[in-house]
């Protein structure tokens, strides 16, 4: 079969939500003898998106570099596509300060060159990655100019995703109404478009909205429909975010049996993909059902083990739960909050975190 034949297949696939697939596909490109540099950078580039939609960050990562060097002296724009996208792999596993450079020289590149849709992808990469960092003000500035710019080349897809983007951001900073919108715009689109992977992380957001304010029965309704849809799709890292959240609500109605079970299953798949950030969040569900049940001496390992990861990967946001949580008393931390951009802190637990 030829190479073009095999890229429409996998980009069918990969349009369809069947990353898994998708990815067969690139690698039964790579396997053939014939193939010249040209197409094995692309199969490369593609198997590296496919696989860090996957949660599988060390090979995108090994993808991404292969690609980049065969790109590099060849198509120098596509070079930067692959650096792109090794820069969200590598936030994606707690390396956001190798990330950064990387998405700031690819912003800077498309801007140049005049390539409208790099450059918006590139910012909205970039307000990503400073969310992650914990600037919520940065992140929220390329975030808007990303929305901005999608709306400019009336790209709906990347409309969307911004959106969605926005929508965690906006509750990151305790503007719940601002986080609402954002996702229901998202998820209209969503399923007008027929993105399933899209539709999931949106129904996953309109839930944590509802957990905000304190629906806790009807976020757990919508974080089943993002299940359901991920479960079909294969996703892992998104999936592991839906059941960090399904934990929380549970803590937050008492549940904790419901809750240590959604928080270990979140756990499994944070440590399989490689994703320190999410890992600190899992500690720190267990921590809390932990002082919740009068078990201090039991929590404070989980505790200790958030605190060393945070420490160690520069997460700024999740280094203030830490503090919150220190010895199982909310500490009064709201200007802290502030500083990083927040509206949002601890008052009493158990804490229903953003």
């Amino acid at each position: 079969m030829n190479p073009e034949t095999l890229f429409s297949r996998a980009e069918a696939a990969r349009a369809a939500s069947r990353f898994a697939a998708s990815e067969r596909i690139y690698r039964q490109i790579l396997a053939l003898k014939s193939l010249d540099a040209r197409n094995r950078a692309e199969a490369l580039l593609g198997a590296g998106d496919v696989c860090r939609l996957q949660g599988r960050f060390s090979r995108a990562l090994q993808d991404y570099a292969r690609a980049e060097a065969l790109l590099k002296d060849r198509d120098p724009g596509r070079a930067m596509d692959a650096s792109t996208g090794w820069a969200l792999a590598a936030r994606a596993v707690g390396r956001a300060r190798e990330a950064l450079p990387r998405l700031k020289k690819a912003l800077a590149r498309y801007s140049r060159a005049g390539d409208h849709k790099g450059r918006a992808f590139a910012l909205w990469a970039l307000g990503g990655t400073w969310r992650i960092a914990g600037d919520m003000k940065r992140g929220r500035n390329f975030l808007v100019q990303a929305l901005e710019q999608y709306r400019s080349l009336g790209d709906a897809e990347g409309r969307a995703y911004a959106h969605c983007a926005l929508g965690g951001l906006e509750r990151m900073r305790g503007d719940i109404p601002a986080s609402a919108r954002h996702y229901r715009l998202a998820n209209s689109a969503m399923r007008r478009r027929a993105d399933r992977f899209g539709v999931a992380y949106s129904y996953c957001g309109l839930g944590n909205v509802e957990r905000m304010n304190g629906r806790f029965r009807p976020a757990l309704g919508l974080y089943r429909k993002a299940e359901a849809l991920y479960k079909k799709i294969g996703d892992q890292v998104s999936y592991a975010y839906t059941l960090w959240s399904i934990g929380t609500a549970h803590k937050m109605m008492g549940g904790t049996r419901p809750a240590r079970a959604a928080f270990a299953t979140a756990q499994r798949l944070f440590l399989k993909t490689g994703d320190t950030r999410g890992q600190v969040y899992a500690l720190l569900g267990f921590a809390e059902l932990e002082w919740m049940q009068g078990r201090a001496s039991r929590a404070l390992p989980f505790w200790s083990k958030a605190r060393a990861l945070a420490a160690r990967h520069g997460f700024a946001w999740e280094s203030l739960h830490v503090r919150a949580l220190a010895g199982g008393k909310v500490d009064s931390l709201a200007a802290s909050y502030r500083k990083a951009g927040s509206a949002f802190h601890p008052r009493s637990m158990p804490v229903n975190g953003p």
